[in-house]
């Protein structure tokens, strides 16, 4: 009967190590998707910064400004 007695107090532990261990592991999976989470907002708001100030920086130019920029990124008529 002794023995019995033991063998439940060990299984008990080892089910309620086994409970810690999991909720362990998902709210450390969760507490990393929330982090990686924060890093594409973080990303997303400084590419709609440098979208802003390259936006501003464009309006600034004149006509021989910008055509000379665009030329680098238009083809032209010479086939290159």
């Amino acid at each position: 009967m002794f023995l019995l007695a033991r063998i439940k107090m060990y299984l008990w532990l080892a089910g309620a190590a086994l409970v810690a261990v999991v909720t362990v592991y998902f709210r450390g999976k969760a507490d990393g998707r929330n982090d990686l989470e924060y890093e594409i907002k973080d990303k997303r708001i400084d590419d709609l910064l440098t979208a802003k100030e390259v936006e501003n920086e464009i309006e600034i130019l004149d006509d021989e400004e910008l055509a000379t920029r665009a030329s680098r990124w238009v083809r032209g008529g010479d086939g290159r």
